[in-house]
């Protein structure tokens, strides 16, 4: 009887403190701290639709804009901060930059977050704060929902006028080029919120494709990984500590070749690079990037020289707290009992 009593104590005192942790975990959403460099335009309307409407929006077609690229999704704006940086350089002075940040939906007290910093196409250009949210629904079910990923996104957007990445239109000062904008901003979000600096990585989508480039060649201390969508590789074969998936169709208007040459020169140098083919006439690769190959999942899972990070180009699926547990903590837990057996069983002998 006293047996049976201590185990309900026990199963009792693990059930409470495993609430206590869920509860600790829901703290109030991010917000830039007093004193930041960051204006708060507006939060994130994270809403409460059902995992069928999630999946549903999720594989709607991204809609093209009138002029040129495409407009984003209203169900992936919501999961984004509008949030304003005053940049003073080049034709900028003191202007108001917008941009958007994701973060994680559940917040636990001194932990560290990976983080993904986007570089958007150039159809998705503007002055909107919105265009370069395009095509992000297709990952919906990682960003909201109980499949959600706790991870920040940045993501900022090339000015209608200069839709170049790396082009500063004022050499005045610092210039105004779009990347120098972008990096700047990376490195006060680093200073203001719970990032990991040992899981950054960045994903470049047609033209951003070389704002990810020399990304990962500014920050080569920080950058975990790059997925390279649809565009073209670098000069260099220098980016060989970290890991690279590429994803590319064979019938698109940039050529393959160039980056299936690259990928195999970066592993034939210790690298460790994979190029995704997807046989079909078109320049869209990033759509199937998103849904079917899960990136953002394996992006954030990508850790800064560790030996535990998913290879390139695997496919991983967000795991339920349940299924984690089934995959990780119920085998560690049977090891702890049987190693704890062993040892009472030696102690009796």
């Amino acid at each position: 009887m006293m047996a049976k009593l201590k185990i309900i104590s026990l199963n009792v005192v693990i059930l409470l403190f495993s609430v206590g942790e869920l509860l600790a975990s829901e703290q109030a959403p991010v917000l830039p701290p007093s004193g930041s460099f960051f204006e708060l335009l507006s939060k994130a309307k994270i809403s409460t639709v059902s995992e069928h409407e999630i999946d549903e929006l999720s594989t709607e077609e991204s809609k093209k804009h009138t002029d040129d690229g495409y407009l984003a999704n209203p169900g992936a704006v919501d999961c984004f901060d509008a949030l304003g940086y005053r940049y003073k350089g080049g034709r900028y002075n003191n202007d108001l930059i917008r941009f958007r940040l994701r973060c994680p939906l559940k917040i636990k007290p001194n932990k560290k977050y990976p983080l993904v910093v986007w570089f958007h196409g150039k159809g998705e250009s503007g002055n909107d704060n919105e265009r370069q949210l395009a095509h992000i629904h297709y990952a919906l079910p990682s960003l909201v929902g109980t499949k959600s990923l706790d991870f920040f996104m940045l993501i900022t957007q090339c000015p209608q006028d200069n839709q170049s990445w790396l082009n500063s239109i004022s050499q005045e000062g610092k210039g105004d080029s779009p990347f120098t904008i972008a990096t700047e901003i990376f490195e006060h979000i680093l200073e203001e919120y719970p990032i990991d600096r040992k899981r950054i990585s960045t994903f470049g989508m047609c033209s951003g494709g070389a704002a990810s480039w020399a990304f990962a060649r500014k920050y080569p201390e920080l950058c975990s990984a790059i997925v390279a969508i649809s565009t073209t590789p670098p000069p260099e074969l220098t980016f060989t500590d970290f890991a690279i998936s590429a994803y590319h169709c064979t019938g698109d208007d940039i050529p393959i070749q160039p980056m299936r040459d690259y990928v195999g020169q970066i592993n034939q140098k210790g690298g460790n690079a994979r190029l995704t083919e997807l046989d079909v006439e078109s320049h869209d690769a990033w759509t199937p990037a998103l849904s079917q190959y899960k990136v953002l999942a394996w992006m954030i899972r990508q850790k800064k020289n560790s030996l535990f990070s998913p290879p390139p180009g695997e496919v991983l699926e967000p795991l339920l707290w349940r299924q984690v547990f089934f995959y990780y903590g119920l085998p560690v837990c049977c090891l702890v009992i049987l190693f704890v057996v062993r040892l009472w069983r030696g102690r009796v002998v």
